[in-house]
């Protein structure tokens, strides 16, 4: 096909007829053009609706997600199902590996007796809770509640593989 269109050439077409050539809009163009107008402003009105959705996505993910829709996933959501297998085969047989993560959430070693998962976990608290930082800024506050959930995770999972 290439051949004959080599031996068979077209004749070249002017600049108008030309599919590939097409002019560029310049600035002095746009501004005079209502449509172009018209069409900015719902290209701007829908970046806008984008935005807001968003931040909807962000407030209904920092709440919790109590009120996020079935098709809004996170990864705590998809995880919890073997976060939960996990707290039910705790108190079953402890695993070695988990109890060394555990002791090290609390800063202890392997060895360490229930005194000190105890004593840890209270040090710990003082430090953590919530409580503490009601009037800091809300990504210290996320931060130390996070320490402390995993904390009170530690602790449990520790003080159910001892019994």
């Amino acid at each position: 096909m290439r051949e004959e269109a080599a031996k068979n050439p077209a004749p070249p077409r002017a600049d108008e007829e030309n599919p590939w050539h097409e002019e560029h809009p310049t600035l002095r163009s746009l501004q005079h053009d209502p449509g172009h107008d018209a069409a900015r402003a719902e290209a701007v009105t829908d970046w806008a609706a984008r935005m807001r959705e968003k931040q909807e996505r962000r407030r209904i993910e920092a709440s919790g997600g109590a009120e996020q829709s079935e098709t809004y996933w996170t990864t705590d959501a998809l995880f919890a199902e073997s976060r939960q297998v996990e707290r039910d085969e705790a108190g079953t047989r402890a695993n070695p590996w988990r109890v060394r993560e555990m002791l090290a959430v609390l800063d202890l070693r392997e060895g360490a007796t229930a005194d000190e998962i105890g004593s840890a976990y209270r040090r710990l608290a003082k430090v953590h809770h919530p409580d503490r930082f009601v009037e800091a800024d809300r990504e210290t506050q996320e931060f130390h509640a996070d320490r402390m959930r995993s904390i009170i995770e530690a602790y449990r999972a520790l003080r159910t593989a001892e019994a």
